[in-house]
């Protein structure tokens, strides 16, 4: 991605989480792999992956992946950081590039 690309406001802004290379890193990495608008960068000691506006990631897929369950915990844990707001649910993660959109789903 290049990220030129635009949207009716101007330039989009990515999303994305660093994450160590550890088994709970790799599971999240392998979930997304594959979806659309999903940027996977491996570096020799992290994961950063990016996605344009909004990323979710799903605790069920990540723990399919696993093999045991993860949480919100587990992810921050495994995190070094992240980009955009994030929102924790009882079965994702999810990160959004504009906050009134963040918000709006909180139900504020």
């Amino acid at each position: 991605m290049s990220g030129e690309a635009t949207s009716a406001g101007g330039t989009y802004d990515y999303v994305g989480i660093v994450m160590a290379r550890s088994a709970e890193g790799d599971a999240v990495a392998d979930a997304l792999r594959g979806k659309p608008g999903v940027e996977i960068i491996k570096q020799p000691s992290f994961w950063d992956i990016r996605c344009p506006d909004r990323l979710e990631i799903d605790y069920d897929e990540v723990s399919e992946e696993l093999g045991t369950d993860v949480d919100a915990y587990t992810i921050q844990h495994e995190m070094s950081t992240h980009y955009g707001r994030m929102v924790t649910t009882d079965d994702k993660l999810i990160l959004f590039a504009d906050p009134v959109e963040a918000m709006e789903f909180l139900g504020g």
